[in-house]
């Protein structure tokens, strides 16, 4: 596979510090940080039959994969990867895998019927985003939280309820949630438990609270890949349903840059790096 343009995650700050993806799959330097990309694919194995070479691909190749994708090539399992969403850029197409794939598995996770509601959290968030979204495409009344910079674009992903999470009183609004989307951390899960019904069930992305109510089930989630549900989020962006925000993207040799962006917090969906052309 050559890549074209690869996403950053909040997991690539963590695995180059030692920790994240399981810190017991210690990594070695050099080490190519990376676990999504766009490009074309170059060459295909023999038992490859649905693929040749020139196709545009996306892929979330799996937290083992060394090097990462932020490379000019690849080495890419065919069940990893997906053909791009078709009219979509490559930029975009980049920035999706991990993070739509685990929006994904946490609703599937989750379960929720059309007319449920569901509260996303960190809803301007490269995960949150595209929870909003899908939990949207389900038919779903989603309540989403966000900063005050954020609330005009969460609302505009379609969310029917927006917080701002800085409010010290916006828990107040939220009673009796049956379902709970989030990529903050277990303190934040915590504080929002108060908020749910007896029953409800939680999609944990980012690490599981110590202490859960009885009744509440609490599922941790950690992305898979699947070129079945890559298809299915590019046929979402295909048929406008899904899009993914870049809030910038910066070329190959100013990672560190990008890398020190994404760790000062607060991005709008996702950063991406240009890799070739």
């Amino acid at each position: 596979m050559a890549v074209q343009a690869a996403g950053l995650n909040p997991s690539d700050v963590k695995i180059r510090a030692g920790g994240g993806a399981r810190s017991a799959e210690a990594i070695q330097f050099p080490y190519v940080a990376g676990r999504e990309a766009a490009g074309r694919v170059v060459e295909v194995g023999a038992a490859v039959a649905d693929l040749e070479p020139g196709d545009e691909v996306f892929a979330f190749f799996g937290w083992a994969a060394r090097p990462g994708g932020h490379a000019e090539r690849l080495v890419v399992a065919a069940s990893a990867l997906a053909r791009r969403p078709v009219g979509i850029p490559v930029e975009q197409a980049a920035g999706l895998p991990l993070a739509g794939l685990t929006a994904l598995q946490g609703l599937e996770a989750l379960q929720p019927r059309p007319g449920d509601r569901v509260l996303v959290t960190s809803g301007s968030g490269g995960v949150g985003h595209l929870g909003v979204q899908l939990a949207v495409a389900l038919g779903c009344e989603v309540i989403a939280t966000t900063g005050p910079a954020n609330l005009a674009f969460v609302r505009e992903l379609g969310a029917a309820e927006v917080l701002d999470y800085r409010d010290p009183d916006h828990r107040r609004r939220l009673r009796e949630v049956p379902y709970l989307l989030d990529s903050v951390g277990p303190q934040n899960i915590a504080s929002y438990l108060p908020c749910l019904s007896p029953e409800a069930s939680v999609a944990a992305v980012a690490g599981m609270p110590s202490e859960v109510p009885d009744g509440i089930t609490i599922t941790p989630i950690r992305c898979e890949a699947s070129s079945e549900r890559l298809g299915r989020l590019a046929a979402l962006m295909t048929e406008s349903r899904l899009s993914v925000t870049v809030q910038q993207v910066f070329p190959l040799e100013d990672a560190a840059v990008a890398h020190r962006v994404l760790e000062g917090g607060h991005v709008r969906g996702k950063l991406v790096l240009a890799v070739g052309p």
